[in-house]
């Protein structure tokens, strides 16, 4: 039972409503990005079948400890057609930083734009946990609505990554990946009507004319009925310093 516990807490788990990023810590002074993420879902029910998201992001870090982010998440879902969902403005502050360690706090405000949907609110604790062989990354995901229509409660999600570097030639990274949707913090939902996914992902990146190449594809399988069935998910980035 306590394996079961660690198992689903640490493998199985980053918000489903984040659509599948897995943030770092750590914060380079200059980096400048531009980013094409999303994910595809194949699922026995109508109304999860097919459905895909798309996130448009760009990014820069201010100083070697401060970063900002902004993001275009456009979706397609079977009560709304291929929309512009929300605006994300992202803040991020690295607040440790040590040989094979790193943490930081992590704020964002949501303009949605999807129907009546209230705006949202969104603050995570990040931390890291590497050498030259691995990296274990985890998210702690706390999101709330807010304004004049806003429903519910503070809500808690957990992400997780365990990678391996070098799998295949230096360019190439092999791991675990998971993430979960408990429900509010105040009332979490029982374990079938949580979402919950974990799956395999593989990264690669390169360096051509300065730029930074950086691409990864992940394969999510669901363990619970409020999750898709299977899930393709796909991250790609150009990173300028």
């Amino acid at each position: 039972m306590r394996f079961k516990f660690f198992f689903y807490t640490f493998f199985l788990s980053t918000n489903l409503f984040a659509h599948h990023k897995i943030y770092s810590p750590q914060v380079e002074e200059g980096r400048q990005s531009l980013e094409w993420r999303g994910h595809f879902d194949s699922d026995d029910r109508e109304s999860k079948n097919k459905a895909h998201h798309h996130v448009l992001e760009t990014e820069y870090s201010w100083t070697h400890y401060w970063q900002s982010e902004i993001e275009l998440h456009l979706s397609d879902k079977e009560e709304t057609p291929f929309d512009w969902e929300k605006t994300e403005f992202q803040n991020q502050v690295q607040i440790l930083d040590y040989k094979n360690f790193a943490a930081a706090l992590y704020f964002s405000y949501n303009f949605v734009s999807e129907g009546e949907e209230a705006d949202e609110i969104e603050y995570k604790y990040l931390n890291q946990f590497y050498n030259e062989s691995l990296s274990f990354i985890s998210n702690f995901i706390f999101e709330k609505q807010v304004g004049a229509t806003a429903e519910g409660s503070t809500t808690f999600s957990l992400s997780n990554s365990l990678m391996f570097d070098g799998f295949f030639r230096d360019e190439f990274s092999f791991g675990i990946i998971g993430f979960s949707d408990f429900g509010e913090v105040s009332d979490p939902n029982t374990f079938d009507t949580q979402k919950h996914q974990y799956g395999l992902q593989f990264e690669s990146e390169f360096k051509f004319n300065d730029i930074e190449y950086e691409l990864s594809l992940g394969y999510l399988h669901g363990l619970t009925d409020s999750a898709a069935n299977h899930s393709l998910i796909w991250n790609f980035e150009l990173e300028f310093n």
